[in-house]
């Protein structure tokens, strides 16, 4: 059983796609490097970074599907939260010194909200069905949001210069989950 863990911080590298040759045969990785930065909070109000607590995390994705969308919005300098196994690699260096690096295998990357200044969706794709009659109406604001299918808003994050904070913001995907359960609801009591 590996550490899951969760690590808050910047992109010192940015995305990269390799292709590895595993077992079960060739895939598309993406890899990047994010310096886990902690921070205190002074009496003052302001932030100070804990020397002792920051370092270089080596971050590799494996879902295909996710490798796409890091490697369209993430870039050097953004503010992300990863989860994912950690773990540490040890080698020895040129001089025969013992040395070991943080590696964490992610299952979900995200950009940190504190640092985001504006959000630009772009325009929802809209979609025509047939109805049981045989006319025909727009699904676009009523239909599903299939991650896959294009439908979901995506989003051009633009960061401005505040300073991290301890945590990440709160994630939005919980409300809006619940957002797309009730229009199914709605759906479903309207028909």
């Amino acid at each position: 059983m590996g550490i899951y863990a969760e690590l808050v911080g910047n992109v010192l590298v940015s995305p990269t796609m390799k292709q590895v040759n595993t077992a079960s045969g060739t895939r598309r990785i993406v890899e990047l490097r994010v310096m886990s930065a902690s921070y205190r909070r002074l009496e003052d109000g302001t932030l100070e970074q804990r020397e002792e607590r920051t370092f270089p995390v080596d971050v590799t994705i494996w879902n295909e599907r996710l490798t796409e969308r890091v490697l369209q919005h993430i870039r050097t300098g953004a503010s992300v939260v990863v989860r994912g196994d950690f773990y540490v690699s040890p080698w020895v260096t040129r001089d025969n010194e013992a040395d070991a690096g943080a590696h964490i295998d992610a299952e979900s990357i995200s950009l940190n909200l504190v640092r985001i200044d504006q959000v630009v969706y772009r325009a929802r794709q809209t979609r025509e069905a047939e109805t049981p009659d045989g006319s025909s109406h727009d699904q676009g604001a009523a239909g599903s949001e299939d991650p896959d299918n294009g439908d979901t808003p995506q989003a051009e994050a633009i960061e401005d210069d505040a300073p991290p904070s301890d945590s990440p913001e709160p994630d939005a995907r919980s409300s809006h989950s619940a957002s797309r359960r009730s229009r199914r609801a709605a759906r479903t009591q309207a028909q």
